[in-house]
């Protein structure tokens, strides 16, 4: 039913941009107060959004009014630096809205007049996307940084984090973990956290890690080593039990460290959790598409450790970076960079994946188009909670990622056949033909495993519902009548395959390239008019099927008419 969200046609309700991205690599650091130089409804939306995606955060707003706009907002802003100076903070970052790089305020002459020391003023680049926005905050952030510390031997820094970044916790939580396994320190997470003393001491570190390679820190990292000195790693992404030991091996290589005993650990607790857990059972051959425009490392890590390691087949994967998408194409043929939400809409449902990851938004339209299994890597969240014991990286990482999977996928397919797995095709009280069993067994393995269970155990009550009514067995001609009044529309071009075979004819219906006008239709209550709107979304040949079995629908639920309500309900109990 696209047509009837034409609404809804977007990149997405909203796409973060590069002053996101500077506003969100600021407020993480613990000891800084963030000025947003903006009106006040940027300022609000910016504070939501950070909000709805992270924890409580610290952000300030010059608060422009429409005057100060056009009239110059240097006042507003010398006003409130003034503020924020007499609250003593360890420093002062001013991210510019897009009104004022319009009107180019002069931002730099008003915090030289004020005179606060450490002061770090970024100009989010205007059209810029996220990625632009966090590697210009993190360039601007190293004036802070003090190039004269000494080393911390063993020391690294964790580039990339920023508030907003999905699981950013738990994946530096874990990674943490791990380092510290091999005699590793974290010197400072850059910048997701980090206190503004830890900014400052940011080149005390020997070794620098981008662990978001595909989203944001190769800049900085690159700044870092031509400034600074200090060498990056951004090659291996952690996710997976077989990236995350490689991951960690190259890091001690890199330190000249043994970490054979601590990796061995690691690895056979992981074979412990796979062997002892019915794992492979679950995930091979299962099928997972995964949407993650703000979290292109997370589309490739986990595309990777799912196809690789648990034998799930990648059908999909939508995001936002080329190189990612390029890489993917190796293991799936369906890859979309900046798919608005209905080309990720369209693709769910053609490709029917069992589980779905992705961000708020795909989980609205996923759900309206029938899918149950469901798990949030991207952002937005809203409602989402999260903390730092469930990360996607490391090897706890790897085993939370196939917990998630397994839970989901197996207990809803428990719970949708109430437990039967193997349940016989008939229940005895009425014989089926022996062709209509091959036919129904046919149509089953042509329906996508996440409804497959619900439209078979639907075919299966109304053709022996038929068969009594008229005192037969359950014949081809039955379950052909079935199949064509029950089953999602855009399945039924597969199903006629099953009867070209068959001599019996087909329930009457107009010839497929004849238009059947919903005014022309026969209905046997009262309609209301969203109703018959949706009926011109049905293929013309099945628009009297869809009425006979939406009103019979409406029957069986007590009501005298169909509304739109009603036939929503018909759609997603049918799995369209």
């Amino acid at each position: 039913m696209a047509d009837n969200k034409k609404d809804f046609k977007m990149q997405e309700l909203h796409t973060p941009s590069a002053f996101e991205g500077a506003l969100w690599a600021c407020i993480g650091i613990k000891g800084a107060d963030t000025i947003f130089h903006s009106p006040p409804g940027c300022y609000i939306n910016q504070h939501v959004n950070a909000l709805v995606n992270d924890w409580t955060c610290e952000l300030y707003t010059t608060n422009l009014s429409y005057a100060n706009i056009m009239q110059g907002a240097e006042g507003r802003m010398e006003t409130t630096l003034q503020k924020i100076v007499a609250k003593e903070p360890g420093a002062i970052l001013i991210v510019t809205a897009p009104t004022v790089e319009v009107t180019r305020d002069d931002v730099e002459g008003v915090a030289k007049k004020v005179g606060f020391k450490d002061t770090v003023i970024i100009h989010p680049p205007i059209g810029g996307s996220l990625v632009d926005g966090k590697e210009k905050a993190f360039i601007n952030l190293l004036d802070l940084a003090d190039p004269t510390v000494k080393k911390v031997p063993k020391s690294v820094n964790i580039i990339g984090p920023t508030f907003s970044t999905f699981n950013w916790r738990a994946d530096v939580h874990e990674l943490t973990r791990m380092l510290s396994g091999i005699g590793v320190t974290v010197n400072c997470v850059y910048t997701a956290g980090a206190t503004i003393e830890q900014i400052q001491n940011v080149t005390q570190a020997e070794l620098n890690i981008c662990i978001y390679p595909y989203d944001s820190g190769i800049g900085v990292a690159k700044e870092m080593q031509k400034r600074f000195d200090i060498p990056y790693k951004a090659d291996i992404i952690p996710i997976g039990f077989g990236n995350s030991a490689a991951w960690l091996e190259s890091v001690a290589e890199f330190f000249k460290l043994d970490a054979k005993a601590y990796l061995k650990e690691c690895m056979d607790n992981a074979f412990e959790f796979i062997s002892s857990n019915m794992v492979f059972t679950v995930t091979f051959e299962m099928t997972a598409a995964l949407s993650l425009e703000n979290a292109n490392t997370y589309a490739v890590g986990i595309s990777e450790f799912l196809n690789k390691e648990a034998g799930v087949d990648i059908v999909m994967t939508a995001l936002s970076n080329p190189d990612a998408a390029k890489r993917l194409e190796a293991l799936c043929d369906d890859v979309l960079i900046n798919a608005t939400i209905e080309e990720k809409r369209d693709k769910f449902v053609e490709t029917g994946p069992m589980v779905i990851y992705g961000n708020f938004y795909d989980k609205k339209v996923s759900m309206d188009e029938g899918f149950k299994n469901f798990i949030f890597s991207d952002i937005p969240t809203i409602g989402y909670l999260s903390s730092e014991n469930c990360p996607f990286m490391g090897f706890m990482g790897a085993k939370y990622l196939i917990e998630g999977l397994v839970n989901e996928v197996y207990m809803g397919i428990f719970l949708e056949t109430k437990g039967d797995m193997m349940g016989s095709i008939s229940t005895g009280s009425v014989p089926w033909d022996i062709k209509a069993e091959q036919a129904m067994i046919k149509v089953g393995e042509m329906i996508p495993h996440f409804v497959r269970a619900t439209a078979l155990k639907k075919l299966h009550q109304e053709a022996e519902k038929i068969a009594q009514e008229r005192g037969t067995n359950v014949t081809i001609a039955i379950f052909r009548e079935v199949s064509d009044k029950f089953t999602p529309t855009k399945f039924k071009a597969k199903f006629s395959q099953v009867f070209e075979d068959d001599d019996v004819a087909a329930p009457a219906v107009e010839e497929e390239d004849e238009e059947v006008p919903v005014s022309s239709l026969t209905f046997s209550m009262p309609w209301d008019d969203e109703a018959k709107g949706m009926l011109e979304l049905v293929p013309s040949p099945f628009r009297q099927a869809a009425v006979s079995g939406t009103e019979d629908y409406a029957r069986e639920h007590g009501r005298d008419d169909v509304i739109g309500a009603t036939m929503e309900e018909f759609r997603k109990e049918l799995g369209m």
